[in-house]
């Protein structure tokens, strides 16, 4: 929780040094690859492609691998997402809904997103032999602010079902066939993050994100990013 109070902080004082220069919509790139190294409960690896659609739209492919830790065991989780995107500067926004010769004069000082798709896990114990695949709705939104050229900021928040893997009890007055059975238990999960990213130049950038979780421990990534 400390590194989020940190990186919160940062991001404020980045979106003070360039909250005075008007952005465009489509000064922030929805078009790169990314490939990140990911600390949970152990280290993990995971990529990213986004690609750019008409009118302020955008596709995203999502894929990492992590092993967690629970107090029923370890066991890895494959994440597969692909979700369809579509942002617009703030200004723009509110441009669009002015009516009667009234204009708002707000500058596109942070660009708002949203993200909806599917999530698709498979969790694996290679020790009891279990594995299950589970598929979930994923619905992200949130805001990027910041100089596109240099330092980016952004604030988000995920919203899906997720699950953990828990002992399966074994019914009373049944015999159950193997020592120890696993389920999955699902709860709906909600990961509040934030991120910085350095646009090293026009083609590459490195970035650093937190977020945290009510199911698992909070997460600390950090990326290299290709920028088509």
């Amino acid at each position: 929780m400390k590194y989020l109070i940190t990186l919160v902080f940062f991001s404020f004082v980045s979106f003070d040094a360039y909250a005075q220069e008007e952005k465009k919509s489509d000064d922030f790139d929805y078009s790169s690859l990314e490939i990140n190294i990911i600390q949970t409960d152990s280290t993990g690896i995971g990529a990213k492609i986004s690609l750019p659609l008409p009118g302020g739209l955008y596709i995203v492919a999502e894929r990492k691998a992590e092993e967690i830790d629970s107090k029923d065991g370890s066991y890895e989780r494959i994440i597969n997402s692909a979700r369809l995107g579509v942002h617009a500067g703030i200004g723009d926004i509110f441009s669009s809904i002015s009516s009667k010769g009234v204009r708002l004069g707000v500058k596109n000082i942070f660009d708002v997103y949203a993200e909806l798709g599917i999530k698709g896990t498979a969790y694996e114990d290679d020790i009891n032999s279990f594995s299950e695949d589970d598929s979930k709705a994923n619905v992200i939104a949130g805001i990027r602010f910041g100089n596109p050229s240099g330092w980016e900021g952004k604030f988000f928040v995920d919203f899906s079902k997720d699950a953990e893997i828990a002992i399966k009890q074994c019914p009373s007055g049944q015999v159950c066939t193997k020592a120890i059975e696993y389920e999955l238990d699902e709860a709906t999960d909600q990961k509040y993050g934030t991120g910085l990213l350095f646009n090293i130049n026009k083609r590459s950038a490195v970035s650093f994100e937190v977020s945290s979780s009510k199911l698992f421990d909070t997460s600390i990534k950090i990326g290299y990013q290709f920028n088509f």
